[in-house]
């Protein structure tokens, strides 16, 4: 029985992969433009915010591994700051589109590779000085191992940021819960009128297996913050907000409704 349940497993684990695949080459160079919630002027904030926290009191040239780089709307803010990049996704075409958009000046301090995380961490043997999980664990099969083999890569100092991270939410408030919806709807309502007139394609009804972890309810931080205490990481800080499309409506959401559904999380080895 075992045996036929590590079998199945493996086929839904290929399954998932080959999923993110195909969906993430369908977003390919439109993939910001599908995803403002990733660049609005509130997102760019907490954006800004993480990366000056992982790069404080880290030296110059120091090397960073971006595990799910995308397009780079994160790793370019490392490069901008002068550190060597080595950025992976399993994406052809993203790792592409970010290639076309590091200026040429910093061009030498990228490297970018196309491959899956698991592969990629049982093969290389480099050493970073920072990890990053760009929104990466929740298309994930099984997070919490590859989690495991992070912690594993990082020596003391080194550091790992989680960013943007669907959020396992508890439902504290059903008013406030129901005003989160309402704005959640309008903001989804704008959003395809937005993706409508641009004539860009919008991706929801592809992302079902692709976005493995949503179908438990996303990412549970404590979960998260357990899994690298046992691994002997320190968790440093936990930040819950909630993402909209537009940066207005994720400033209401913030600091009206105070709602929360995605969180970054930054630890390091002592």
């Amino acid at each position: 029985m075992s045996l036929l349940k590590s079998v199945a497993s493996n086929i839904e684990k290929e399954k998932v992969l080959e999923e993110n695949r195909r969906v993430h080459a369908l977003e390919n160079r439109l993939y910001l433009s599908r995803h403002p919630e990733q660049t609005n002027f509130f997102q760019n904030s907490i954006l800004e915010r993480a990366v000056n926290e992982v790069c404080t009191n880290l030296k110059p040239g120091s090397g960073i591994l971006d595990l799910g780089c995308g397009t780079g709307y994160l790793s370019l803010g490392f490069l901008s700051r002068g550190y060597r990049l080595t950025g992976l996704d399993l994406s052809r075409e993203m790792i592409q589109a970010f290639e076309d958009s590091i200026p040429a000046t910093l061009k030498p301090q990228a490297h970018l590779v196309v491959g899956d995380v698991e592969e990629f961490l049982a093969q290389n043997r480099d050493e970073f000085d920072v990890i990053v999980l760009s929104a990466i664990l929740h298309h994930l099969f099984d997070y919490e191992s590859v989690l495991r083999k992070i912690c594993a890569r990082l020596s003391s100092g080194k550091r790992l940021l989680v960013f943007f991270e669907p959020l396992k939410q508890e439902i504290q408030s059903p008013i406030r819960f129901a005003l989160h919806r309402t704005l959640s709807w309008l903001d989804e309502k704008l959003y395809r009128f937005e993706m409508n007139v641009r004539k860009i394609p919008v991706l929801d009804d592809e992302y079902h297996h692709s976005d493995y972890q949503r179908q438990f309810g996303g990412i549970d931080p404590i979960r998260v913050g357990e899994i690298l205490r046992d691994e002997g990481l320190k968790v440093l800080k936990i930040e819950k907000y909630c993402a909209r499309r537009y940066g207005l409506h994720a400033w209401l959401a913030n600091r009206v409704l105070k709602t929360q559904n995605t969180f970054n999380l930054l630890a390091t080895r002592p």
